[in-house]
């Protein structure tokens, strides 16, 4: 497939439609927050074609600024020595692009690596200070095709958050500012910060080296062929046998870099909404999830597929947030899952650490601007990640993985990837 050409058409700040009231301007953040790097997260919203898509872009707008009333943290700015928000209206970053092509190449033809980042608004500044917490790119296709791509900060979100947003934002376009609810901005004062931690470090890379994504899709019928691979019928799940298969080629492909096998340590977040034994509302904005991690260590000698997947099956059962009594003991539970993965990423260069995260069960396809549900979700990042979205039908997961460049050719030669996915771009 051809390279899709895009041009930006224009890019303002749009502020909520009613000021925010200056008891709200401070919005502490948690003690999850401020765990969390200086990283983005970043969704993708695929649409249909439809008639009067320019005039759609300025119905968005709208609903956009009547929707940040609600949501009015996302555009403030971050006090990151402060350990808050802003809440004094700066505005969200608002782009309209028009792309050259038909979405339906784009969804149903050959590769698309190097392509998606041109639908996710990227340039939004390098200083947290001033840059903005969020920022949208509405992609007009020439064939009415809609993309929606979103940037917000992870410092102020989970993936929760920004689909509670999205969802919000769409429900206010389609109907009325009137149908949504306000979130609940409670989680700083339920769980606050502590001056004890140590500061997030800098994301570290490799100069030179381009962070490339590709598509891995996995139908519903090859995931159930991975867990009968990983052991006995009802003793792995499929998410774990999906994350132990991507992981296994993760290990292989720091194999091939170093030249000999590495300790690996798998990280991978879990919500913790509807998953602890305190009592906040189902509606909470903001991190709230801690971080599991698995170790594989070459002189054990178990790095098969079964192995992987058995350990991380393990550690989900042995780890129990609904044990907790209280916050305090919560905050302390949390603290130490972000610190053993903060310390092995900085401090032991002789292990590799990956991070999955699992989108799936979250509402990603409900956000109905008033044209239809997405007909796809995806995800693209400048840092190492994978993502898992289920697609629209259920029947299988798209693993959305970013990788250096060197990584990924590797990764994509691996054997099981190339047996298990039935199609990769």
């Amino acid at each position: 497939m051809a390279p899709m050409k895009s041009q930006i058409l224009s890019k303002k700040l749009v502020k909520p439609s009613t000021p925010t009231p200056r008891h709200l301007h401070k919005l502490k953040l948690s003690i999850m927050d401020q765990l969390i790097p200086l990283t983005n997260l970043n969704m993708i919203f695929y649409y249909s074609p439809g008639e009067k898509s320019r005039e759609r872009c300025v119905e968005l707008e709208k609903s956009l600024s009547d929707t940040l009333t609600k949501f009015y943290p996302l555009a403030g700015r971050l006090a990151v020595e402060d350990l808050l928000v802003d809440c004094t209206d700066e505005g969200v970053e608002f782009s309209e692009a028009q792309v050259c092509g038909r979405i339906a190449d784009f969804v149903h033809g050959g590769s698309m690596a190097g392509q998606l980042d041109q639908f996710l608004p990227w340039e939004c500044g390098a200083d947290p200070a001033t840059a903005p917490l969020a920022a949208v790119q509405i992609n007009l296709f020439d064939c009415g095709g809609i993309v929606v791509g979103v940037r917000v900060s992870h410092k102020v979100a989970d993936a929760f958050s920004i689909i509670t947003f999205v969802n919000a934002w769409a429900t206010a376009n389609k109907t009325s500012i009137k149908k949504v609810f306000s979130p609940s901005f409670s989680l700083g004062s339920l769980f606050p910060t502590s001056n004890l931690l140590p500061k997030n470090p800098p994301p570290s890379g490799k100069n030179g080296v381009k962070i490339v994504t590709k598509r891995f899709f996995f139908s519903r019928v090859a995931i159930q062929s991975l867990v009968a691979a990983a052991g006995a019928s009802g003793s792995v799940s499929q998410g774990a046998a999906l994350t132990a298969l991507l992981w296994k080629a993760l290990i292989g492909a720091a194999r091939s870099e170093h030249g000999h096998l590495r300790p690996s340590l798998l990280v991978y977040p879990i919500n913790l909404r509807g998953n602890i034994g305190i009592s906040i509302p189902g509606n909470s904005f903001g991190n709230f999830s801690m971080l599991l991690m698995e170790r594989c260590m070459p002189e054990k000698g178990k790095m098969k597929l079964n192995d992987l997947a058995g350990s991380i099956g393990n550690a989900v059962r042995e780890t129990d947030p609904k044990k907790t009594s209280n916050a305090d003991d919560l905050c302390v539970m949390v603290r130490e899952s972000f610190g053993e993965a903060r310390r092995e990423k900085m401090h032991n260069k002789r292990a590799d650490v990956h991070l999955c995260a699992s989108w799936c069960g979250l509402p990603l396809y409900e956000a109905d601007f008033g044209w239809g549900k997405p007909v796809w979700v995806s995800s693209s990042n400048k840092y190492e990640v994978i993502h898992l979205i289920e697609n629209r039908c259920g029947d299988g997961v798209d693993a959305w993985v970013s990788l250096y460049e060197n990584d990924m050719a590797e990764f994509e030669r691996d054997q099981d990837i190339l047996a298990f996915s039935s199609q990769q771009s």
